[in-house]
């Protein structure tokens, strides 16, 4: 999972898995059939393991506001680390677009349901009413993903920890 978040798939060497991994080539197409389905694999690992932590966030103690904005707050802890690889799954729907329609279908199917979950929390926090009336919670939702996959290729570009956490705090100032 590392190999291909850090390089993507066309630029993960057969080499680079097999070391990662521990086994060789045999082993590695015997397990999985090839690299197609070993990033696959990869990419659902990563969905069950980091991606899901938004989740979990969203549905934590405190009120959905509160909740709305630790995710926005750990996108911005996730993407300002020094080693940060950006988001799996942005970074698989900017590789795959709809070239391999397997794995970027699955993509494009984790990215909704998250705006969904975003987008409940938002509704449930204008009807606390934490989140003005005025505001339309699918588009708010829309929009934090968009920041989020924004935030994935400034960090990717290195554009150092200052510019992410300024880009966080914009989108924080969007949910008063």
């Amino acid at each position: 999972m590392e190999v291909f978040w850090r390089k993507g798939f066309e630029g993960a060497s057969c080499e680079e898995l097999l070391s990662a991994m521990g086994i060789n080539s045999g082993s590695m197409y015997a397990a999985f059939g090839d690299k197609q389905t070993l990033y696959d694999k990869a990419f659902d690992l990563y969905c069950d393991t980091v991606f899901c932590k938004g989740t979990e966030i969203l549905e934590g103690p405190g009120s959905p506001l509160e909740n709305v904005r630790a995710v926005i707050e750990g996108m911005g802890e996730h993407m300002s680390a020094p080693d940060c690889k950006g988001c799996f799954v942005g970074n698989t729907l900017i590789e795959f677009g709809s070239q391999n329609k397997g794995v970027a279908e699955m993509a494009r199917r984790v990215m909704k349901r998250f705006q969904d979950a975003l987008e409940q929390k938002l509704l449930a926090a204008q009807e606390l009413g934490e989140l003005s009336d005025a505001a339309n919670p699918g588009e708010l939702a829309a929009f934090i993903i968009n920041t989020a996959q924004g935030l994935n290729v400034m960090a990717r570009a290195n554009v150092g920890e200052e510019t992410v956490r300024g880009i966080v705090r914009t989108a924080l100032a969007m949910l008063r």
